[in-house]
């Protein structure tokens, strides 16, 4: 079997599945954005959607990056590659749940995005144990847990600063 290469994973796993929310935010934001009580009008949604992006790209090399970083002495390190892949799967269910912008409600929206994040964190942890090979749940858990803090790190004040900026005031 082939071992995967950086650029491979970018160019098959990463940017196909990144590019999902960046085209489904301004999509969703020019035809029901009054449903998640934002003003339309109000922001330039292909620039949000373009941060989105950036900051998706951002946070699944931060993600890879912690792998490797907290990856114990005794276990088997991942190549870059490797821990951009084990990313690149924890993230797609998030991708994935942009689809529900279509969807005129913000319920479903609240609901599949904490699903996805549910399935993101079981993905990780298992992809986790099964790629570096850790017979120790609790190691498993913290390298996990360590990884996935990274993108919330990121992701939470952009979510904040983007709400703030387009709440009606």
């Amino acid at each position: 079997m082939n071992q995967p290469t950086r650029s491979g994973v970018f160019s098959r796993m990463v940017l196909p599945f990144a590019l999902v929310p960046p085209v489904m935010i301004p999509l969703a934001m020019h035809d029901h954005a009054a449903v998640y009580r934002l003003d339309p009008a109000g922001a330039n949604w292909e620039w949000i959607a373009l941060l989105v992006f950036v900051a998706e790209l951002v946070a699944v090399t931060a993600v890879a990056g912690m792998l490797r970083l907290t990856t114990p002495a005794d276990a088997m390190r991942p190549t870059r590659a490797r821990a951009l892949a084990i990313a690149a799967r924890a993230a797609a269910p998030l991708w994935a749940s942009a689809v529900v912008l279509a969807v005129p409600s913000l319920g479903a929206l609240v609901i599949a995005h904490l699903l996805a994040h549910a399935v993101a964190l079981r993905r990780l942890y298992l992809d986790i144990r099964d790629e570096l090979r850790l017979d120790n749940d609790i190691q498993a858990l913290h390298i996990t847990y360590m990884a996935y803090s990274v993108a919330a790190i990121l992701w939470a004040p952009l979510f904040v600063m983007i709400f703030i900026s387009l709440s009606p005031g």
